[in-house]
């Protein structure tokens, strides 16, 4: 492991003599993002799994709710393919400025969940108020729990 910090080429020979702990950290550097890059997803997957999606499960709904401020309803995309939800998210930001090289600020998000049984996809409402969706399914009245009695 200690390898990886001794400087092998003349170049870098150079610079050691001249700034020791420049080239020191320089090493850290190199070794801390080789151990880091198989830890840290890329940056679109940081972004897609930065965002919670919270799941409240009741007797008589499965409510989700998912946090994305600065959304407007517009721009929140929820579809149901089969039984499997998914929200996505997408803001465009046009530059204030007048060069056209000037990039588009672009922020995207999407989240894919199965649902559970025995809900009833079809009366599903979905709001979005202060950055917060929430979608609310309601449950088919068999897949409600019952109480059964036991008796002696």
């Amino acid at each position: 492991m200690f390898h990886l910090m001794v400087p092998w080429r003349d170049r870098t020979r150079q610079v050691a003599s001249a700034r020791p702990l420049g080239l020191l950290r320089n090493e850290f550097d190199v070794l801390m993002n080789r151990f880091m890059e198989d830890w840290l997803p890329p940056t679109g997957e940081f972004w897609k799994a930065a965002w919670s999606l919270d799941v409240e499960e009741t007797d008589k709904e499965v409510v989700y709710r998912a946090e994305l401020p600065g959304f407007e309803p517009a721009e929140i995309d929820v579809s149901l393919t089969g039984d499997v939800l998914t929200i996505r998210a997408e803001h465009h930001v046009e530059p204030k400025g007048t060069a056209p090289d000037t990039p588009t600020e672009r922020r995207r998000v999407e989240r894919s969940v199965v649902l559970p049984e025995g809900v009833d996809p079809d009366k599903m409402t979905a709001t979005y108020r202060n950055g917060i969706l929430e979608l609310r399914l309601p449950r088919v009245p068999e897949a409600a729990p019952r109480r059964i009695e036991v008796k002696t």
